[in-house]
């Protein structure tokens, strides 16, 4: 396996796992359960690399909401 082969597959599964932990706080927040401190501070930490480093989010974010004008 190749090196952009891995990095693709990381940058994925990063993504993934922050939608998941934000589906979890938010059915914690329907369903009046916890919500941890960790959960909030891995979050934070999650999404500030993902929109700072990963390359499949930019192009996942510029093929949805680039203006094709």
């Amino acid at each position: 396996m190749d090196f952009f082969k891995i990095a693709y597959l990381v940058n994925a599964m990063a993504i993934s796992l922050n939608v998941a932990a934000t589906y979890t706080v938010i059915i914690n927040l329907l369903f009046n359960q916890p919500i941890y401190p960790g959960l909030i501070v891995s979050l934070v930490i999650g999404y500030g690399v993902m929109i700072k480093y990963n390359f499949l989010f930019h192009e996942l974010w510029d093929k949805w909401f680039r203006n094709n004008k």
